[in-house]
């Protein structure tokens, strides 16, 4: 069930007890900077556990399998290249992900998604016949905000530009953009190894961080800031200094505070970074307070709340290039600012050379799982050597899962995109394989699902940025028997070499219904919706909430609005008597955070309606 929540009007939607978010000329917005609904989560994180362990892993000890189904044929798994990434994204806008892969030694590749279960290449795309032919990481976003994903390219050898912008034209249309369309990100020099997207600033629009050096030198990282007219200039931050060989930048929210914090990954031992937002779009090096300060050949991390108390917790991947194998970190986030590594289990303690890591609910059982592929030194590569995946407990500890082909098959593993390509709920994943190695065919993973509860959200940004990128999710129901929250927040890049759908999935065991669902977006804006039926697909839509403000020495009929949230895009007042009519008013667009407006009907009609919409 697809349940649309349109741009222009109230949440559209046919479970009960859902509050229209039009109110009469003044509605409520909840403000957010610091989390208040997260101190429940710790009191009852032990009850829930201790439940959830006894219920679900009686079996504690006996061989668990990966509910995946290997796909084999199309050309989306037969085509033999050098893969290194890949990333889903619904870049014609017909509600089916499709597919970026990168190559090196060769030009990449875009798949379309036919809605059956297959794919079919792309070959008219500048994508497959531009000369990028080393393309260590890709992310789609909609930097523009005009409704159609963009692509952004990294490419790791030294070379101008560093960095391929494809913007999304409409109807399917990719177009590559230069220095003269989109300012210095077309037009830099050096290696870039992986881009982020993140509106640190939160004007609204996406600025990208991009990750130079990697293995090999110690480069200066780049921050580029968006000016929300589709130009981008590279600005100075603390974010740049000490230069080392960065190979990703994380963002994540980790302080609950309301805005983008960075992690940085760097590789040969020079230790990691982390840098706290201050609000106001600088950044500060915490790193030495923080309890990040392992080192060890990282290259690669994401964000994600493990167990369940409304914090994000960090999981780092290394890669000893060349060398023996090396353990990775996992980070608890002890929700005061600073984190703990975990030292005990299989996922801190398992060796390998690891590359692209996932947090992802993989049977939607309400805990995140955790997914790490592999690339061995060895060509041909040890039959012994494969990609690992960690099935939460629900206690804080993780059990290795050992059968099925997604951890049996065994190849020079690179990427590990995650996303539900054919729109039933569970998440299935791809993998891009051969690396710097030697061409392999890449692996297409079908998750069979079960019979869990889930919710699948697509965020709509309108005040806040159009992919919604940085916006939380919580979600509270009762699983097992036991309330529970989950938080989820939404990705512009992380994990390495891979980018995940926006579409956001998050597991609900055995429950019926989800007793509340909470978007906090960037804006600030803080949207609840109450009970709302589990295995269907949402449309959210930000509203844009505003508040009347009087006009002094105005002439009668003035009406004054004020913007709950920041936006630099223009807006558009509409007015109605009756919630069915609505006609626009003059001006016929606007800027800024307050609006003002004749309405000669205010005079004379008993009631009046306004709403703000973008145009």
């Amino acid at each position: 069930m697809h349940i649309r929540s349109p741009l222009n009007g109230p949440l559209e939607t046919n479970h009960g007890n859902q509050k229209p978010l039009l109110l009469k000329v003044v509605t409520k917005v909840i403000w957010m900077k610091t989390s208040t609904t997260t101190k429940c989560f710790r009191s009852t994180m032990v009850a829930i556990m201790a439940l959830h362990t006894m219920l679900l892993f009686d079996v504690r000890g006996a061989t668990l399998e990966a509910p995946f189904t290997k796909i084999t044929n199309g050309v989306i798994v037969t085509e033999s290249a050098m893969s290194i990434s890949a990333g889903w994204g619904d870049f014609d806008n017909d509600g089916w992900l499709d597919l970026f892969v990168g190559h090196f030694h060769a030009g990449n590749s875009l798949f379309h998604n036919n809605r059956d279960g297959t794919f079919t290449k792309v070959a008219a795309s500048p994508i497959a016949t531009d000369p990028p032919e080393h393309a260590n990481s890709a992310a789609w976003a909609d930097y523009d905000n005009d409704g159609w994903l963009d692509l952004v390219v990294a490419n790791p050898i030294d070379a101008v530009p560093s960095l391929f912008l494809y913007h999304g034209a409409g109807g399917g249309s990719l177009v590559r953009m230069t220095a003269a369309d989109v300012g210095p990100l077309a037009s830099d020099s050096g290696r870039a190894l992986a881009g982020a997207w993140a509106d640190y600033d939160q004007d609204g629009y996406l600025d990208l961080f991009v990750a130079k050096g990697g293995l090999g030198l110690d480069l200066q990282d780049a921050l580029y800031h968006n000016d929300g007219k589709g130009h981008f200039t590279r600005v100075a931050t603390p974010i740049m200094t000490p230069v080392l060989r960065s190979c990703q930048g994380a963002w994540a929210d980790f302080d609950n505070d309301g805005d983008l914090d960075l992690f940085i990954a760097h590789a040969t031992d020079e230790g990691n970074s982390l840098f706290r937002n201050d609000g106001q779009g600088q950044f500060v090096d915490i790193t030495s307070t923080s309890g990040l300060t392992n080192r060890g050949d990282s290259v690669g991390a994401a964000w994600g709340d493990y167990d369940n108390d409304g914090y994000l917790d960090l999981f780092v991947t290394n890669l000893r290039l060349g060398g023996a194998d090396t353990t990775n970190f996992l980070y608890r986030n002890r929700g005061d600012g600073t984190f703990v590594r975990v030292t005990e289990g299989v996922v801190a303690n398992d060796a390998g050379h690891f590359l692209s890591c996932s947090w992802v609910d993989y049977d939607n059982d309400g805990w995140l799982d955790l997914f790490v592929t592999v690339d061995p030194p060895s060509n041909p590569p040890a039959a012994s050597v494969k990609n690992r995946l960690y099935h939460n407990r629900g206690d804080g500890t993780f059990e290795l899962v050992t059968a099925g082909s997604l951890v049996t098959d065994y190849a020079h593993a690179g990427a590990a995109a995650w996303g539900d390509y054919d729109n039933d709920g569970f998440p299935d994943v791809f993998i891009a394989n051969g690396t710097l190695f030697a061409a392999q065919q890449n692996a297409l993973y079908h998750n069979r699902g079960n019979s869990n509860s889930w919710i699948k959200l697509k965020c709509v940004g309108t005040l806040s940025n159009r992919s919604a990128i940085g916006t939380k999710i919580r979600v509270k129901a009762k699983i097992s028997g036991v309330e529970c929250w989950q938080m989820r927040q939404i990705s512009g890049g992380e994990g390495w070499l891979a980018f995940n759908s926006l579409d956001v999935i998050i597991g609900l065991g055995d429950a019926g219904v989800i007793d509340t669902l909470r978007l906090e977006w960037p804006s600030g804006v803080v949207q609840e919706i109450s009970n709302v039926a589990v295995k269907q697909t949402l449309e959210i839509v930000e509203p844009i909430r505003v508040a009347g403000v009087q006009i002094p020495f105005a002439a009668p009929g003035t009406i004054g609005l004020r913007l709950m949230g920041a936006t630099s895009r223009p807006l558009q007042v509409v007015a109605s008597s009756d919630l069915l009519g609505w006609s626009v008013l003059d001006p016929d667009t606007q800027r800024g955070a307050s609006l003002s407006f004749r309405d000669p009907e205010a005079l004379t009609a008993p009631y009046r309606f306004y709403r703000v919409r973008i145009p």
